[in-house]
């Protein structure tokens, strides 16, 4: 039977310890999909725009950074003429081209004949978005490009790349009129920036509770001043303030993740730590109070025996402890 018994323990230990295995191994894997199927989306390359078009001028757009603090979209922008508008030897412009966006300075670009096609930085504003949204904020900004060669409308094209990855981006709304080409673009938290800005939410709100199950523990129990309660309620305040500041993006004050999370478990953590102190002070002032009555009607404590001479010996002269210059009495024989 013993060892019947010791064989199955060890089984079941096998099965659980091959099933956790299992559930880390799943809850990895898809985590990793989850990384790959981001990394795809942020990296991918969209082109819109006349492609059809032998003579034409194509511009790459790499977006560098969304700032919501300033509500501006840093990007840069490179043009490469094609068709007859590109030296066949050379690589280079054969006829001076300008292409005009809608740069936040009205920035126009210029390729010069027998030049090399530089990169162009500008910026572009944001709208429809407020940054104390986050981490649920969304922005849109508009693009525009119309390129001219001898004074001609030249047809472009656009290959669209977002480099920031702390923000997923969409064109849509793609029109071309006239050799003028728009399309409008919104911008929103990335998968992982939003799962790690909701995981701190929920975990600031799972340490509040903690306090308030701490405090409940030690005042609701009238156990007094609990020192380790008091010392992990005031670890979690001061600590919950670098947590909030590790949110990416650098949210400011206000924002959701502050309202739904931070505030809320900063005045309960509070909350428990002073309800904490007060019972607690409360109880051990009563102790001592309880204590002091109890000594107080208490019986005097027995003191020792008093001591007792051993008799003499026989016609031993024993003092009868009376004031010196008494006779001594002698025990008869």
């Amino acid at each position: 039977m013993n060892s019947r018994g010791t064989a199955k323990r060890g089984l079941a230990g096998w099965v659980r310890a091959v099933i956790v295995a299992a559930v880390v191994t799943l809850l990895t894997g898809v985590s990793l999909w989850a990384y790959t199927v981001e990394r795809s989306n942020g990296q991918s390359q969209i082109v819109m725009g006349d492609t059809n078009a032998a003579d034409r001028v194509d511009v790459y757009v790499f977006v560098q950074k969304v700032d919501a603090v300033t509500q501006e979209l840093s990007v840069q922008v490179e043009l490469h003429p094609q068709g007859q508008l590109m030296d066949g030897e050379t690589g280079m412009p054969r006829h001076e081209i300008t292409v005009y966006t809608n740069g936040l300075k009205g920035e126009t670009l210029s390729l010069k004949p027998g030049k090399n096609p530089g990169v162009s930085d500008f910026k572009i504003a944001l709208h429809d978005g407020v940054i104390t949204d986050y981490p649920f904020d969304r922005y849109k900004f508009d693009f525009l490009f119309a390129a001219e060669a001898e004074k001609e409308a030249v047809p472009v094209s656009v290959t669209f790349t977002n480099a920031d990855s702390f923000f997923k981006i969409k064109p849509a709304d793609l029109k071309t009129d006239g050799g003028v080409l728009t399309f409008t673009a919104q911008a929103g938290r990335s998968t992982g920036t939003m799962a790690f800005a909701v995981f701190i939410m929920i975990f600031m709100w799972g340490l509040s509770l903690a306090a308030v199950i701490a405090a409940w523990f030690a005042a609701g129990g009238r156990r007094g001043l609990l020192w380790p309660s008091l010392s992990f309620m005031g670890a979690l305040l001061f600590a919950l303030v670098p947590l909030r500041n590790a949110l990416p993006g650098s949210p400011p004050i206000g924002s959701i993740a502050d309202f739904g999370a931070f505030f809320m478990a900063e005045a309960l953590i509070s909350i428990s730590l002073i309800t904490t102190v007060v019972f607690g002070y409360i109880v051990e002032r009563g102790n001592e109070k309880k204590e002091a009555a109890e000594n107080h009607l208490a019986p005097p404590a027995a003191g020792p025996p008093p001591m007792t001479m051993p008799p003499a010996p026989v016609g031993q002269v024993v003092h009868s402890g009376h004031r010196p210059g008494w006779p001594d009495q002698r025990v008869p024989r």
